[in-house]
């Protein structure tokens, strides 16, 4: 359950997110909450953000070994921090 401060009151809504939809539609729902963030976030938030889906992902291939995630994972970094990477 999330809290979120309506934007034209200080009054807080719960969001239930959890168990409602099919798993698709959550997905969809958590790609948009995630651009939105970071459409608003500073550099230091950012990088927390980007700690905790590193994070998350690590956890995600310890718990269950996935070579899809993994490879993807990879490429994705390799994309934007290795040399000879896309720029």
């Amino acid at each position: 359950m999330q809290l979120y401060q309506s934007a034209s009151s200080t009054q807080k809504t719960q969001v239930d997110t959890v168990g409602e939809g099919s798993v698709e539609r959550r997905k969809a729902y958590a790609t948009q909450l995630m651009k939105t963030a970071l459409r608003y976030a500073d550099d230091e938030e950012v990088s927390e953000i980007t700690a905790a889906v590193e994070q998350q992902i690590g956890a995600m291939l310890a718990a269950r070994f996935n070579p899809g995630l993994n490879d993807a994972g990879y490429q994705v970094y390799r994309k934007f921090w290795l040399k000879g990477g896309e720029q």
